[in-house]
């Protein structure tokens, strides 16, 4: 398994940028009149699988015509590559204020405001459906919703459609995986992304690792920690993993020490 030099150096897997792993890529600046391939509703439904974790997309490598061999050299070149990303992408970002949501729809909860969460420290993580790294963050997301629940603490998921993009606003959608991933706190839908909350707080910037990143808000809405993106968990006894678990003990340490303040 041949390790995949600068992965996440410039557009990671320049062919999965129309495939499955466009949440991992790199952000260009981005035409928001760019034309892109339209989807009927039946298609959408046939076409954005929600991925599981990462033994399911190996099955969906494998069904669409991988070897197993094929499928494991593709999963760990993936995995390997996370070790090359800028963990200090987003140092740009500490210490300025949260710019006001701008999301389109919300569920399990009623619409927020960052003037609702004064007081509290708030984690947001923008996710996707058709991503693996972010299906292997869903245990870490729940784990911290419940683990702080009573701290003063607000976790907040943010739905962005990487593929599928252009489509009108999918509720159900964004509900199917919701359900899929059993998440209990309140997720924001942010469906035009390239021109809503996520620009706003993450693409208007320098160039970017990837799009699922994580912002960690102080009880006055200062943004004081921000994770760049891709995948962060318990130990799960995977060498290939270790990354993922330094940036949880990283994310936990911020939020015990906001919490803390």
């Amino acid at each position: 398994m041949k390790h995949q030099k600068n992965v996440l150096r410039g557009i990671l897997f320049p062919v999965l940028c129309a495939a499955m792993f466009s949440c991992a890529t790199k952000v260009p600046k981005l035409n928001v009149n760019e034309a892109h391939h339209s989807h009927s509703e039946t298609a959408s439904v046939k076409k954005y699988v929600t991925v599981k974790s990462w033994e399911h997309q190996r099955e969906l490598y494998i069904k669409r015509g991988m070897s197993e061999t094929e499928a494991d050299a593709k999963i760990s070149a993936l995995l390997t590559g996370l070790k090359d990303m800028n963990r200090s992408a987003g140092d740009d970002r500490i210490g300025v204020a949260a710019p006001p949501f701008q999301f389109d729809a919300w569920l399990n909860s009623k619409p927020l405001t960052l003037e609702d969460l004064k007081g509290k420290v708030v984690l947001v993580r923008w996710f996707t459906d058709t991503c693996p790294f972010c299906a292997s963050s869903a245990p870490a997301l729940r784990s911290l919703y419940e683990e702080y629940a009573n701290s003063g603490f607000m976790l907040i998921g943010a739905y962005h459609p990487k593929d599928g993009r252009d489509d009108p606003l999918d509720i159900q959608r964004v509900q199917s995986v919701v359900e899929a991933r059993d998440f209990k706190f309140p997720v924001a839908i942010d469906w035009k992304w390239r021109t809503g909350t996520l620009k706003d707080w993450w693409l208007a910037g320098p160039e970017r690792p990837a799009t699922s990143v994580t912002f960690i808000l102080d009880k006055s809405g200062i943004i004081r920690f921000v994770h760049p993106g891709m995948e962060y968990h318990d130990d799960n006894g995977t060498e290939l993993h270790a990354m993922c678990t330094d940036d949880m003990v990283r994310i936990r340490a911020a939020i015990k020490r906001l919490v803390a303040e």
